[in-house]
């Protein structure tokens, strides 16, 4: 059965998922503790010296047994009894009563273990054996397996209590890993991955990754990440924010007001969503962020799990200047650079730190001591680079080098003049003397024990990377190209130019579950058939798994493991299927489930991505074109009868045929919306109308929730319900607001940005109580100054004015020059960005301007004129806020009836008389928009004209410049 249950949708901290995997951590608790088979008790013993990682296998154990087999009773117990039947688990070299039970056995392989009934005179016992602690550990997760247990990145499936006596039948099976690194990768940037975790979110993602095999975690760190900020040359490096929906801004994070206001905002608990260690007060920011990892990674450490900690040493946040211009002249060189805003790259000369130098190396090994001290679990230091032109480390010309280095590169081509030719060859010569760097600094601070590593994206960096740096360095390249349908490990080929690297040093490819740039959600991706024989042809020592989600995402995930142990190398995927089917849902439904998770994996199609403003940049077709087999997978599902299904099962089997509906009815909406868009931007008004019409994205939204609350919800799928709302649907309303569907509404009020953030999304939004949203603009989009009255100053309304205006008054902006802005679609905050759709159609318009006077004790005090661009037909009017509204802290609204033209927008001027102007908010509502025009003043987006003129739905046909994450 699988352990989650429908729940009020208040109490979404630790989902069911959550608490099923917590509960095998808490599971000493009900087991109590025996010295023998008392009272029928089968005592669970662990091997003399166990490592707390043996110690909670056996905790978890108990627990477990006794849901399986609850006529039965089991004690955690501190000996073997004299007689009847016991368990122990251990390893050979830690209890000499296990190497004597199996005196024959084989556990020579690292994490390999056995397992055994064994008559020991009037005794019977259970024998789990490990190589070492992890063999135990997976030991005991593989006698479970074998009992029935599913062990998923989601959580447990457990099978039906069992009726029959507790016995030892079957307890013989033994297997072992066939390659050193097994790694899961949540990658630290979007609101749906973990970058919003808290502590429970890290330990289950943790304990559910060494359930299902494997054995590493591992996390990257941007240069503005919090949680690994360091301090040189009396200054502390700054840093950024984990992004949460009111702070911190990296890769398209927008903010708003509360997501409890969003639709489907009642998975919601707060008005902001992200991680505990990002809601603390500003100045504590850094220390909680490092406290919970240093938390995450101790847990790790005591359930025997490597800590993989992947930090950027390239890009210009990576590279901060004043910390680097402390550094003398000799130990520090200057590169040019071009203008990167989007990678946070200022144009012209920037410093970089001389690792050759004496005081350049200290730089690095003040960065390798400081993240040891703060996270003593690392057992493997990465340095990570981009190599996609858009870092300084990676970008820089071979005559910008140190002399020496120059001399120094020359003599080394002499040797291999092939690796000239070699991508990013110059710039591979550098990084690895950062490598060298933090390799002298692990001897020094005798912390040798720690690996080292570097990682990328691609395999092209891989030759360059092999050639010059310390054979000792494990290369990680991440397969980005799977995106495109052509992942380097698919043949034998591509795998080449890893494979002639992995001869003679560490190779440990990353492969994708889904991908951020495109294929986000609906299924993984495809897991590789013989993946195992691919990793071995490609000389390769393991293998990792980058994602964000968890959710559904788990056959990608149980299917690469197993493929890698030996009782189950290269399992088909088909069989994992029917594995995964038979847990989940029951044996009698495997065969017709499992052809169907089978089916769903191979046809059910991948989309949005969470790297940019918009959820989606590639066409989406009806799913009777682009997924066929969609309705005969339903009638699959409709052939289960639900009734039959335990409660767990029941749920499952909810999720998956909602997920279903939800794939349709998404491409249906979606494509509805498409369609509005050619045609607007064709001058066909009415074919846009009927088509926006038709489409319903907020009930789509809602039904996303209504699905992800069987067995949930994730804390991914809070944060999909975030991106749906932010980067899905205000593109909608934008649509609707050009074609006059829809009042265009700003607020002036407080907006947050982060300078060092990458990929920053400059969009802030708030939602009124009737779920309308209000395009946010404050100090940086405006200039001037915000103010917000206390929140227990609420400014009084007049009579007919919505509850709405209370809010938006809260807060405004004022100033001593003239103030004007333009009153056009929402999303258009900054010139140029994303022009598509950015323009009201000509008609009739009524504006309305919000006011509330916050510091006026008397008429006269603040007077200014409002000026709109339809000045032939609107006088100036003069407005004394405090005169007409009839005091402070009232709302004052002032409507005009305007006409726009080609222009698409109004322009609205505010112009001091007496005192300073200022603005809460400002509302363009259509009141008679023609059904045609002449002279259309709106576009497609480029990448939706482009589709529809070729008529191609593939994300491979695209071409995407800014790819990388």
């Amino acid at each position: 059965m699988f352990n989650a249950h429908p729940r009020s949708p208040k109490k979404h901290i630790l989902p069911p998922i959550i608490l099923a995997g917590l509960m095998a951590i808490f599971a000493s608790r009900p087991c109590g503790n025996a010295t023998a088979e008392e009272n029928g008790a089968i005592g669970i013993v662990v091997g003399r010296n166990a490592s707390p990682a043996e110690r909670s296998a056996g905790e978890e154990l108990c627990g477990y047994l006794e849901k399986l087999y609850p006529r039965q009773q089991f004690r955690s117990a501190e000996a073997l009894p004299a007689a009847g039947r016991a368990i122990l688990l251990g390893t050979p070299s830690g209890d000499d009563r296990i190497k004597g039970l199996l005196p024959d056995r084989d556990l020579s392989k690292p994490e390999s273990y056995l397992v055994a009934a064994k008559k020991d005179g009037p005794r019977t016992l259970g024998v789990i054996a490990g190589a070492d602690p992890r063999g135990v550990v997976y030991g005991v997760y593989g006698l479970l397996d074998k009992l029935g247990c599913g062990f998923y990145l989601s959580g447990d499936a457990l099978p039906p209590a069992k009726t029959e006596d507790f016995s030892f039948a079957g307890w013989d099976l033994a297997d072992a890993p066939l390659v050193r690194e097994r790694i899961v990768f949540n990658w630290h940037n979007f609101l749906s991955g973990c970058s919003t975790w808290n502590l429970d979110h890290w330990k289950q993602w943790t304990l559910q990754a060494q359930k299902g095999g494997y054995n590493a975690i591992m996390v990257h760190a941007y240069g503005n990440n919090p949680m690994a900020s360091f301090e040189f040359g009396g200054k502390q490096k700054p840093v950024g924010y984990l992004s949460t929906t009111a702070k911190g801004r990296d890769w398209a994070t927008m903010h708003v007001n509360d997501v409890r206001r969003l639709w489907g905002g009642e998975i919601f608990d707060g008005p902001v969503f992200g991680s505990e260690a990002a809601l603390v007060p500003e100045e504590r920011r850094v220390a909680a962020a490092q406290k919970m990892m240093r938390d995450v990674f101790a847990f790790a450490q005591r359930r025997a799990m490597d800590v993989y900690f992947a930090v950027d040493v390239d890009t210009a946040p990576a590279n901060a200047q004043e910390l680097i211009e402390t550094l003398p002249p000799d130990a520090r060189f200057t590169v040019k650079m071009k203008e990167n805003s989007y990678a946070v790259q200022r144009g012209g000369p920037i410093w970089l730190p001389n690792p050759d130098a004496p005081a350049g190396y200290r730089y690095y090994k003040t960065q390798v001591e400081s993240l040891l001290k703060t996270y003593p679990q690392i057992t493997c230091l990465l340095i990570w680079f981009r190599g996609d032109g858009t870092a300084p480390w990676m970008t820089f010309r071979r005559q910008e080098m140190p002399a020496a280095w120059q001399e120094e590169y020359r003599a080394e081509l002499a040797k291999t003049p092939e690796a000239a030719k070699y991508h990013i060859s110059r710039n591979m010569f550098a990084t690895a003397k950062i490598a060298r760097a933090f390799q002298r600094a692990l001897k020094e601070l005798g912390r040798e024990d720690v690996e080292l590593g570097a990682g990328s994206w691609r395999f092209r960096f891989v030759p360059a990377a092999d050639r010059f740096f310390p054979r000792e360095v494990k290369l990680l390249p991440l397969d980005y190209d799977v995106l495109a349908e052509k992942p380097q490990l698919s043949t034998a080929d591509l795998r080449k130019v890893i494979r002639d690297a992995g001869v003679h040093r560490r190779i440990v490819p990353i492969v994708w579950a889904h991908h951020d740039d495109g294929h986000y959600f609906g299924r993984p991706y495809r897991p590789f058939d013989e993946f195992q024989s691919k990793l071995s042809d490609a000389k390769a020592s393991g293998f990792g798994v980058i994602h964000w989600l968890t959710r559904p995402l788990d056959l990608y995930f149980s299917s690469s493991s197993k493929q890698v142990w030996r009782r189950s190398q290269n399992q088909p995927l088909a069989e994992t299927c029917r594995e995964m089917a038979e847990r989940r849902f029951g044996v009698s439904t495997s065969d017709i489930l499992g052809r169907y998770l089978e089916r769903w994996i191979n046809e059910a199609p991948q989309f949005g991505r969470e790297t940019r403003v918009w959820f989606l940049m590639h066409r989406l077709s009806p799913l009777a074109q682009t997924d066929p087999g969609n309705r005969e997978r339903r009638v699959l599902l409709e052939q289960i009868d639900a009734a039959a299904l335990s409660p767990e099962g029941r749920i499952q089997l909810d999720y998956q045929r909602n997920l279903e509906q939800f794939t349709e009815d998404f491409h249906k909406t979606h494509h509805a919306i498409e369609q509005a868009q050619i045609a607007l931007s064709t001058n066909d008004l009415a074919t846009a109308r009927e088509k926006l019409r038709s489409a319903r994205p907020e009930q789509i939204i809602e039904q996303f929730v209504k699905m992800c609350k069987y067995g949930g919800p994730s804390r991914g799928e809070q944060g999909l319900a975030v991106s749906l709302n932010l980067r899905w649907l205000v593109h909608i309303i934008r649509l609707r607001q050009a074609l006059g569907e829809e009042a265009v509404r700003l607020n002036f009020a407080p907006t947050m940005h982060e300078a060092m953030a990458q990929g920053a999304n400059p969009f802030t939004y708030f939602v009124d109580r009737d779920r309308k949203y209000w395009d946010c603009r404050g100090a940086e989009e405006t200039g001037a100054s915000v103010f917000v009255l206390p929140e227990n100053t609420a400014p009084a309304l007049s009579e007919g004015m919505p509850e709405s205006y209370r809010e938006i008054c809260q807060n405004g902006i004022e100033g001593d020059k003239e103030f004007s802005f333009r009153l056009k679609p929402i999303f258009t905050v900054l010139a140029g960005y994303q022009k598509a759709f950015s323009a009201v159609l000509p008609g009739k318009y009524r504006v309305r301007l919000l006011f509330a006077e916050p510091t006026a004790t008397a008429a006269g005090q603040r007077v200014m004129e409002v000026m709109l661009d339809d000045a032939a037909k609107i006088p100036a009017d003069r407005v004394d806020i405090f005169r007409q509204a009839g005091g402070r802290n009232r709302i004052l609204e002032r409507i005009y009836d305007v006409e726009v033209g080609s222009a698409g927008a109004v322009k609205v001027t505010l112009k001091p008389v007496a005192g300073k102007i200022m603005i809460c908010g400002a509302i363009l509502e259509p009141v008679s928009v023609p059904r045609s025009v002449k002279n259309p003043t709106v576009s497609a987006p480029w990448w939706l004209v482009r589709l529809s003129q070729s008529g191609e739905c593939r994300l491979r046909r695209i071409k995407i410049s800014f790819a990388i994450m």
